[in-house]
């Protein structure tokens, strides 16, 4: 499927899109920010509670514009969709394409499931529920990559549906979500973690769209008007309902159209996609410089190490935090007083993160990465489905299900590693897995 070069696009082109790269820094610090303030850790009597601290109609209204999740996923599908490009313009197998670009992937959740068993094992001494909790918190935002992986290895498939009919995979995606919402509102709810794949691929398909410039013939009156009817569509669907009107889980509202997502996902996305092309068409030729630039570049490259070891850093802080039990006050007002010197601290830890795990991609980008289409594919997989039961049944050092876990993800790794060595010829890792 990557083998066969495409006409001339856009993405053919285009080396980089500064508007993407601000986009990912601005969704990516929004999820920090509401990730540290979401939980609101107690003591009781000597036991460890975690409570959600946001609630209350302002919030609800807030939990739209601060829904970035979308965005993460079309930033991928553009990402992805000049990868595809790339490697058909060389006439280079999808096998080269999909082993550098799961092994990318996978490589740094080894690190993070020895963080997790190690944490889980230091909390253990303390407390076994406070394990198991912190285990899962840390574990709560790893479904993002496995559906990441997944959108990474349907990514050529879905370059060439798109090359073929700009509108033909969204509308399948979109009608898929909106089955699965007939059947999961109707009482089938067994179904609905299906709009896992369906939404976000659908989300990922818009990325396709901004990168091949699909609306760029359409004027700026037309996008206004497909953003105001995407708000409109989503007033229709949530007043009356029965969709849901928060897209975050709040302690007032826990069922969202976020956890598993529904349609009304895929018409926010649509809303945001209308309105990142009105904004980049007006970025056209803006470039950042100075210090502005190193935060953009250095944002958008390290989106990802942020993503998955930004719970884990407030974890270690509120692991430090449960020996001095005057740092995790009862009052919800003196604990929101307190926010801002919490999150300093775990914006201290999470930056040593980022620095240490930098190092282990470096060394893991010593080994070339397969390129053999059979065990990539298997090795892409079995990456896939070990994130994703880590998310879904978290791991616990002790079980059996925390050992099959780790053993498949490290078999995934290796399945999509050779042993020979490759010098790192100017390598970023991070770069590449962002696109």
């Amino acid at each position: 499927m990557v083998t066969q070069p495409d006409r001339a696009t856009r993405s053919d082109v285009l080396e980089r899109d500064w508007t993407i790269d601000i986009v990912r820094v601005c969704s990516i610090t929004v999820v920090v920010v509401v990730h540290w303030i979401s939980v609101r850790v107690i003591l009781v009597d000597g036991a460890v509670r975690g409570e959600q601290a946001l609630h209350g109609r302002p919030i609800w209204v807030l939990t739209w514009p601060l829904q970035v999740m979308p965005m993460f996923f079309l930033a991928g599908g553009f990402a992805n969709t000049l990868i595809v490009d790339r490697y058909r313009a060389r006439g280079r197998t999808y096998g080269d394409y999909l082993g550098l670009r799961v092994r990318r992937l996978t490589t740094p959740m080894i690190a993070l499931i020895a963080f997790i068993v190690a944490l889980d094992v230091g909390l253990d001494a303390f407390s076994e529920r406070a394990a198991a909790a912190a285990a899962d918190i840390v574990a709560s935002p790893l479904w993002f990559l496995a559906v990441f992986l997944i959108a990474a290895m349907v990514a050529p498939f879905a370059v060439r549906a798109h090359d073929v009919s700009a509108l033909l995979a969204p509308v399948v995606l979109f009608g898929c979500s909106f089955a699965v919402d007939l059947l999961r509102f109707g009482g089938v709810y067994w179904f609905a973690e299906w709009n896992l794949i369906f939404v976000w691929l659908f989300c990922h398909q818009l990325g396709i769209l901004y990168a091949r410039g699909t609306l760029g013939p359409v004027g700026d009156g037309t996008v206004l008007l497909i953003a105001a009817a995407g708000i409109g569509v989503l007033i229709v669907m949530v007043v009356p309902g029965p969709y849901f009107p928060t897209m975050l889980g709040l302690a007032d509202a826990p069922v969202s159209n976020l956890a598993p997502p529904t349609t009304a996902m895929s018409i926010l996305a649509v809303t945001q996609f209308a309105a990142l092309v009105l904004v980049s068409r007006r970025l056209t030729g803006w470039e950042p410089h100075g210090r502005a630039r190193r935060v953009i570049t250095t944002g958008a490259t390290q989106s990802m190490n942020i993503y998955l070891w930004h719970v884990p850093a407030m974890a270690i802080v509120t692991g430090v935090a449960l020996a001095v039990p005057v740092l995790l006050p009862s009052d919800a007002g003196t604990w929101w007083a307190a926010r801002p010197l919490w999150m300093v601290a775990a914006a201290v830890v999470l930056f040593g993160f980022v620095r240490i795990t930098g190092r282990w991609d470096a060394f893991c980008a010593r080994y070339a990465a397969r390129t053999a289409t059979l065990p990539v594919l298997a090795g892409s997989l079995l990456a896939a489905a070990g994130i994703f039961a880590l998310w879904r049944y978290g791991l616990s050092p002790y079980g059996m299900a925390g050992l099959a876990t780790l053993t498949v993800v490290l078999a995934a790794a290796l399945l999509t590693t050779t042993r020979r060595i490759t010098p790192p010829d100017n390598y970023n890792p991070s770069s590449a897995r962002t696109g």
